[in-house]
């Protein structure tokens, strides 16, 4: 993780003649910013027993869903439900049921009405979409699953399943982990079977469920690492070719700290703020003034080259 990085000197990299060519010729505009931009906006944390992961949703391609989804999470409905579905190479599955230890029983939430179906995304593995009833293309409420595999029946089967969202960074080891659990069929009137964590038998207690807590990731400043999705979340602004937020992963800290711009996470933004990273399109310099992770300046004047157009790597030349 970028927390852990040890702050050394790195020899500059020069830009070929060839690269800085390829920039001038607005290569970096076509890569960077697109024209069809996926709108992935909002990001919500999921707590669970053995990690966290983050969901970062696509506000504009499913509105109804979005809003729908994010009815449940600000209210605090999903918040202690479990996942009560697993299917190896399938899907997980919650939203739905609550644990009550002192009665052992299995309480519903609170359900919304149903929503209007918004198909069109595909269900491959990582993304989120909703449960709905069969033969009942808008019958969507609280339920969602997450695709563990690349479920591509899922888009045309009734009336096609809404994919609402993605897990971003590292955060499907997590939803793998909950995947590979042991499962047993414990929920009356249902065959699903539910993943328990260290159960062997007898009663069950709270901590054997694959209890949920989730809430919207909330970041005021521009340039945000997240240890929890592994990604390194910037605002930049690149001058003529336009201001935009977008996510990084980290590719590799040995021997060099290099991160790769992920081009479907790219949104225009209207207008530059203070501290905004620039990209200078010239140059391929990325000057990041300020990094914050975990709530606190880890981390000043960040400068990083554009090292392979193609693949949108940067390589860090320095930082304070």
């Amino acid at each position: 993780m970028i927390t852990k990085l040890t702050i050394f000197t790195v020899r500059k990299v020069a830009v070929l003649h060839a690269w800085q060519a390829t920039i001038k010729a607005c290569a970096v505009l076509l890569l960077l910013f697109p024209l069809q931009l996926a709108s992935a906006q909002t990001q919500v944390r999921v707590s669970t027993p053995l990690g966290d992961f983050v969901l970062e949703l696509y506000d504009k391609e499913t509105p109804v869903t979005v809003e729908n989804f994010l009815n449940y999470v600000n209210s605090g409905r999903y918040n202690g439900t479990f996942i009560h579905r697993t299917e190896p190479d399938f899907v997980i599955q919650g939203g739905w049921r609550t644990y009550q230890p002192e009665t052992n029983t299995f309480p519903e939430i609170n359900i919304d009405p149903e929503i209007v179906n918004e198909p069109g995304i595909s269900n491959v593995r990582g993304t989120i979409a909703m449960a709905k009833v069969a033969n009942n293309p808008d019958s969507a409420t609280s339920q969602w699953f997450i695709n563990l595999s690349d479920n591509i029946n899922l888009d045309t089967n009734n009336g096609g399943f809404t994919v609402f969202g993605r897990v971003i960074g590292e955060g499907m080891a997590i939803v793998d982990t909950i995947a590979n659990l042991p499962a047993q069929q414990i929920l009356s009137g249902t065959n699903f079977p539910v993943p328990l964590i260290d159960y062997d038998g007898g009663s069950l207690q709270a901590s054997n469920f694959v209890t949920v807590e989730m809430s919207v990731v909330k970041e005021t400043a521009p340039n945000v690492y997240d240890p929890v999705s592994g990604l390194l979340n910037l605002k930049i602004d690149a001058g003529s070719l336009g201001i935009a937020a977008a996510s990084f992963t980290i590719e590799s800290q040995e021997p060099e700290v290099v991160i790769k711009g992920l081009s479907e996470s790219l949104m225009l933004l209207p207008e530059a703020g203070p501290g905004f990273a620039t990209l200078d399109v010239v140059t391929g310099q990325l000057v990041i003034p300020e990094l914050i992770v975990d709530g606190n300046v880890a981390y000043r004047n960040v400068v990083f080259m554009l090292t392979d157009i193609g693949q949108l790597l940067f390589t860090l030349l320095s930082n304070e």
